[in-house]
């Protein structure tokens, strides 16, 4: 063994040994990294105890990979313990019997783009957005230089610490601390991640609670087109929610449970039906070639569990852009969000900006809390969150959010 393998044993050594009176972090709360910036990082897992996410790594065409990207180009590598490996099902023999390419797709998502530091994580507040090295070739996304164009999907891991937690997609992961190398971070966590495979939509469907939820919106769609006849378009459910013309965007959204409507009184779709049809419905007058009416009572019910963008204001260029809302359940809190904005001013710049509608919290079971802002309506407790989809996390909630003046 060289020396600079000895000298990377050693630091394992030394942190695993180490009390906590004798390691103090700088900042309160934060991990504070191994370092040595002589050391990269196919030296760090070398050393380190990972046998088995070695193992994977030696059987992969990972060195290969990295060596076409640049062997000092930065890097952050996800490392699951052995334990996590073995709690997924990935012992010797099966790491052993899967093939390169398989284990290139596992170990890819696991490395990140960047060097994630630490200290850095803690001073933004914020989750970082860690790019992933695998890549789905079947989606695309809107262009990062040019909104006009689209980049290839590479799957994201959204980054931060809580104490000396590390969070990834909203989830703990690990208490493990850093190790920084000279071309990256070695960051060891406790489970194994699984990349995301469906759309929100199809998690929707999928997962047997939000049945309403998709039924009422599927159906109002349709009453629309029954109603406008191809006329007048409309921002139908789907959109958003699944891919269009292999198209996606990263979002949030708070799903309703059944019991969410259940609890406001709506024990079927047909009660929901019955609720846009207190009101004359909306229709396209063929004789002056117009649309009369604006939408659905339920259309309004709903439109907080998106972030309440029914409501933003348009001009004759039409609305401002929407700021991003891919927020996991860590960044879901006043001090982060209170006074975001959620939509751009317009292209002339005099539309209003539509900032947060909602007051966050916590209950004492350490859930999430929502309310829209000077609403009498209760608080929505998030009772899943951050159920990961190729877009982003839906949320899923246990109470409607109506918008402060709506009456049901």
């Amino acid at each position: 063994m060289n020396l600079k393998l000895i000298a990377i044993c050693l630091l394992f050594v030394t942190l695993a040994s180490c009390r906590k009176a004798e390691f103090q972090p700088e900042v309160e709360g934060v991990q504070v990294p191994a370092e040595d910036l002589t050391i990269t990082l196919n030296e760090v897992l070398e050393a380190s105890p990972y046998t088995l996410f070695k193992a994977a790594w030696k059987r992969s065409t990972m060195n290969s990979i990295l060596e076409k990207r640049g062997n000092n180009t930065p890097l952050t590598l996800l490392v699951p313990s052995d334990a996590a490996f073995i709690a997924d099902g990935m012992t010797l023999e099966v790491i052993n019997n899967t093939s390169p390419e398989l284990l290139d797709s596992l170990l890819l998502y696991h490395a990140l783009s960047i060097a994630v530091n630490p200290k850095d994580l803690s001073e933004r507040g914020e989750n970082t957005i860690g790019i992933s090295l695998l890549e789905n070739t079947y989606i695309k996304v809107k262009g990062y230089d040019n909104q006009y164009q689209t980049d290839p999907y590479f799957y994201r891991q959204y980054i931060n610490v809580s104490g000396n937690e590390l969070l990834i997609n909203g989830k703990k992961s690990g208490s493990a601390a850093a190790t920084l190398a000279k071309n990256g971070t070695f960051w060891p966590i406790d489970h194994v991640l699984k990349k995301p495979e469906k759309t929100m939509l199809q998690a929707l469907q999928d997962d047997g609670r939000f049945g309403m939820y998709v039924e009422i919106m599927t159906k109002t769609d349709m009453l629309w087109d029954e109603a406008m006849m191809g006329a007048v378009d409309r921002d139908r459910f789907p959109k958003g929610l699944s891919i269009d013309y292999n198209y996606l965007v990263f979002k949030s959204i708070f799903a309703p449970t059944d019991e969410a409507f259940h609890q406001a009184g709506f024990k079927t779709v047909d009660d929901l039906m019955a609720l846009n049809h207190r009101n004359p419905l909306p229709y396209f007058d063929w004789d002056t070639y117009e649309q009369v009416g604006t939408g659905y009572a339920t259309d309004t019910l709903l439109a907080m569990h998106r972030w309440g963008r029914l409501f933003k204001e348009k001009d004759g260029w039409g609305p401002g852009d929407d700021n991003p809302d891919s927020f996991y359940s860590n960044d879901l809190n006043n001090k982060l969000l209170s006074d975001y904005a959620l939509t751009t001013s317009g292209y002339t710049g005099t539309i209003p900006i539509m900032y947060m509608p909602f007051d966050f919290g916590k209950n004492e079971a350490g859930q999430v809390t929502l309310k829209v802002k000077s609403s009498t309506h209760s608080a929505a407790t998030i009772v899943e969150g951050d159920i990961n989809t190729l877009m982003g996390p839906i949320h899923a909630v246990n109470r409607l959010m109506p918008p402060k003046d709506f009456k049901f």
